[in-house]
């Protein structure tokens, strides 16, 4: 039974950006859906939605961090049909939309765009003439 939920877990890294149905995949590893569940989280230690789930935040949190896409996109490519699911999840995950996020990550990118020197001479304010 370990092979099979390596399968699954196999399965669901390469296909979690199409729409997957947990029942489908239970029927394709010719498992109950009860029975993919206790066996996948036994192994793994999450019921394999929850995993589906993961692998779906972590890669709209790159491609948020990573591409220029829109959030409706990154929900998209994500693998999810749901503009309002997406965020919501995300949120739940994250802590914060996928709008906070990529502006928290483009501001975190930004802090250090220049050099040592001249953030201090940033930090100086402007010379007056007199």
């Amino acid at each position: 039974m370990r092979e099979r939920a390596d399968q699954v877990r196999a399965y669901l890294d390469q296909n979690f950006h199409q729409d997957l149905d947990m029942n489908a995949v239970a029927r394709a590893a010719a498992l109950s859906p009860f029975y993919l569940t206790r066996i996948f989280k036994q192994r793994y230690g999450v019921p394999p939605y929850r995993y589906l789930i993961g692998l779906r935040i972590r890669h709209a949190s790159e491609l948020l961090r990573d591409s220029s896409l829109s959030v409706t996109q990154v929900c998209h490519r994500s693998g999810f049909n749901s503009l309002s699911h997406f965020i919501t999840t995300f949120r739940h995950h994250i802590g914060m939309s996928p709008s906070q996020y990529r502006r928290m990550v483009d501001w975190q990118q930004d802090a250090g765009r220049y050099g040592q020197e001249t953030e201090a001479l940033m930090k100086q304010g402007r010379r007056r003439d007199i």
